[in-house]
């Protein structure tokens, strides 16, 4: 008795080199990782946007710089993502080199956050500001953004101001901590945990664009924050001047989500550091309406992000890590394919 066997399959030239390239093409695809993929996905789009919305903006006249900044902040961004990838391509072993691609990603969030602001009105016209003001009369019976202002005195706005301006440490502060003290895996989850809902918020930024309280309720306020000219609201207000007069990113508050998310890691695997955040961070949620950069639901919704992107950003790349090892592509350190 014979036993059959199966006719042999023989792979053709072309079907071989098609199948070469497309590994060749995937190889080189999850050399990256999954935050840098993410950030190329609004940075070439925000690109395009933000030269069409200067060279508009110059054309219209009436508008005057509506972008300061804007082209000037593509520039940066541009030159920090060549000299990278000299370095990269020069020195891949370098300890500095790998140390910069670590922390570079925070530096490439915050600008893209900023072109958002110049693009996000060129992308969605249909406004969402209107129904979070009604929903937070609504749940509250007033609107706390005005509600806030008996509370108004000089001193206070300082203190709020420099509440606020503390979200630009806050975000990266358990993460730099962790990296500081070389555990490559808590890093690692912090890091991308905190990137990955920066991105989830700038996606929603996008689907529900709103200006904040401070352009939307101008008519409503009847008291003026007025905090000192010598502190923390002349910086603060220099700040914002870098941003669009029509500027749409109130909703969800990404202060609240972001702070949220580097609060839970530091209670994971920072005690002593979360019981230093948590003051900041609460004082951080409290300046958000007092200042009127945010409705009530922004903050809500920034809280419901935050356990979200806790939830999805461990999954996202471990399936990645996954991938990266099927091709031989070396992953993240501290990155769990399990």
């Amino acid at each position: 008795m014979t036993t059959a066997h199966p006719p042999c399959v023989f792979e053709t030239e072309p079907q071989a080199s098609r199948r070469a390239r497309t590994h060749a093409w995937l190889r080189a695809f999850f050399r990256l990782r999954p935050e840098e993929v993410i950030a190329l996905a609004f940075l070439l789009p925000t690109t395009y946007l933000t030269v069409v919305a200067n060279v508009y903006a110059r054309r219209a006249g009436v508008l005057g710089d509506r972008h300061p900044g804007g082209l000037a902040r593509l520039g940066l961004v541009l030159v920090l993502m060549s000299v990278m990838a000299l370095l990269w391509k020069r020195w891949p072993h370098s300890v500095a080199v790998k140390a910069l691609r670590e922390v570079l990603p925070f530096a490439a969030c915050i600008l893209i956050y900023t072109n958002l602001h110049d693009t996000i009105g060129f992308v969605n016209r249909h406004d969402v500001h209107y129904y979070l003001d009604a929903l937070d009369r609504e749940i509250f019976g007033v609107q706390p953004v005005v509600w806030a202002e008996q509370f108004i005195t000089p001193l206070r706005t300082e203190v709020m101001q420099f509440f606020y301006m503390n979200f630009f440490w806050i975000a990266p502060s358990t993460g730099l901590i962790l990296l500081a003290r070389g555990r490559w895996a808590e890093f690692r989850a912090t890091t991308f945990g905190v990137l990955l809902c920066f991105y989830m918020g700038y996606l929603l930024y996008v689907l529900f664009p709103a200006a904040p309280p401070r352009l939307v309720l101008v008519y409503d306020f009847t008291r003026n924050l007025g905090g000192h000219p010598s502190l923390f609201s002349t910086l603060s207000a220099r700040a914002f001047e870098l941003l669009p007069v029509d500027s749409r990113a109130a909703f969800p508050s990404l202060h609240a989500a972001v702070s949220l998310v580097a609060l839970v890691y530091a209670w994971r695997w920072l005690r002593p550091w979360f019981y230093v955040l948590l003051p900041f961070v609460l004082g951080l949620w409290v300046s958000t309406i007092y200042l009127r950069h945010h409705y009530a639901v922004d903050v809500l919704a920034g809280w419901a992000l935050a356990p979200l992107a806790l939830a999805v950003a461990p999954r996202l790349d471990a399936w990645w890590a996954r991938k990266q090892v099927a091709l031989r592509v070396p992953p993240a350190r501290g990155a769990r394919s399990a």
